[in-house]
């Protein structure tokens, strides 16, 4: 009894690990992909990945996470939110973070914005890869 018990929770567990119908892919499916930083502003100056010697990358899954890379390289990994910030002047925003500490993650067409990674406190553009 104990034995089919543990079966059944574990098959649902499974089950549950594998659902792919997360805030993502039923919202934002354009967001789902692989993303290659391409430069970073700050005030009025501005750096181009071409000029490091670095490569980062940024993942979007359906499973709600946002992966980043460097040269190829998982650093970290967070999830999105369906919460919005209404005080933002950008409705292109998606919130992601992890333990009510989120951040906006801005979209237009292929480019994405974030603000913490690579470089803390500024404009970190990155475009989606084509496939």
């Amino acid at each position: 009894m104990k034995k089919s018990f543990f079966l059944i929770i574990g098959s649902v567990f499974l089950l549950c690990s594998f659902k792919g119908d997360g805030l993502i892919e039923r919202v934002y499916p354009e967001l789902l992909g692989d993303y290659e930083f391409y430069k970073s502003v700050a005030d009025r100056s501005v750096s181009y990945a071409k000029d490091g010697k670095d490569i980062f990358q940024v993942t979007i899954n359906k499973k709600d996470q946002i992966l980043f890379y460097k040269n190829k390289k998982k650093e970290r990994k967070l999830i999105f939110t369906e919460t919005k910030l209404p005080f933002l002047d950008d409705e292109n925003h998606v919130l992601f973070g992890a333990k009510n500490n989120y951040e906006p993650l801005f979209y237009r067409e292929d480019t994405i914005v974030i603000q913490s990674y690579p470089i803390e406190y500024q404009d970190n553009y990155f475009i989606k890869k084509k496939l």
